[in-house]
């Protein structure tokens, strides 16, 4: 089999882009920007609190690996 016939499937990802012209290239969607003056406060807090539950237990198994580093080396 021609190596071309295996890359035939591919040849549109092959092929170098083209960018729309005129009004078709306008986005269908429209973006807005972000409201800086009404945080979403759910989302604050539930950021917040995910962060900090984070680090608590990341202390803690911090601590948890001390104790057992220190048992198996025998400094305790």
């Amino acid at each position: 089999m021609a190596p071309s016939a295996l890359l035939r499937p591919f040849s549109k990802l092959l092929a170098p882009a083209r960018f729309p012209s005129g009004s078709s290239a306008r986005s269908k969607f429209y973006v807005r920007e972000p409201l800086q003056d009404k945080p979403d406060w759910l989302k604050v807090g539930l950021t917040l609190g995910t962060c900090g539950l984070l680090w608590i237990y990341l202390i803690k198994q911090h601590n948890e690996d001390v104790l057992e580093y220190k048992r198996r080396s025998g400094l305790k």
